[in-house]
């Protein structure tokens, strides 16, 4: 599984505990979906879990299983947060 960072991290929150999640790249994001995902159904929700497991084979991007982790929790009414970059030049 890719554990290479996501150019922007996905911050979810909780319905339940009100906790909030930063992810931050595809093993993260899977991992999620897998544990703690409030419904295991939906169109997106199985097309996130298809496109993270597709990273690990070499199938689709990173930045595919990002966009289908946010379309997943836009379907789930998981309220998301993308966090603005503040980029540090050295």
């Amino acid at each position: 599984m890719d554990s290479a960072q996501w150019v922007q991290p996905v911050m979810i929150v909780c319905k339940k505990s009100g906790q909030l999640y930063t992810i931050t790249n595809t093993r993260e994001a899977l991992d999620m979906l897998l544990r703690y995902w409030p419904v295991s159904d939906g169109k997106a929700f199985f097309d996130a879990m298809e496109v993270c497991i597709g990273v690990a084979e070499g199938r689709t991007s990173k930045e595919q299983a990002r966009q289908a982790f946010i379309d997943a929790a836009h379907e789930a009414h998981i309220p998301l947060e993308i966090p603005d970059i503040i980029r540090v030049r050295v």
